[in-house]
């Protein structure tokens, strides 16, 4: 096992996850996604990332994101959200 530098300042995880039944974060997750990663790259910067997730535990209540190194998470964040995402964390 190897030990590397942590590469980013911030990284943004958005629950993707599917269920068979039930309520999920999927297609508004997959949304949320696109606008946070259109943001980070149009800025040139690889100071930040964001990544698709899978469950974080809180399905009813998705589209879910987990913020690290602050260790924060959100619940039903929706694209309304993105821009105070994007003011306060990237």
């Amino acid at each position: 096992m190897e030990q590397i530098p942590v590469k980013y300042e911030r990284h943004i995880f958005v629950c993707v996850n599917t269920r068979d039944e039930g309520d999920a974060c999927a297609g508004r997750g997959e949304e949320i996604v696109k606008i946070l990663r259109d943001h980070v790259n149009s800025g040139h910067t690889h100071r930040f990332n964001v990544s698709k997730s899978k469950c974080l535990g809180h399905c009813s209540e998705g589209p879910t994101i987990a913020v690290y190194p602050d260790g924060k998470i959100f619940k039903k964040v929706t694209l309304a959200d993105t821009e105070k995402i994007i003011e306060e964390f990237l």
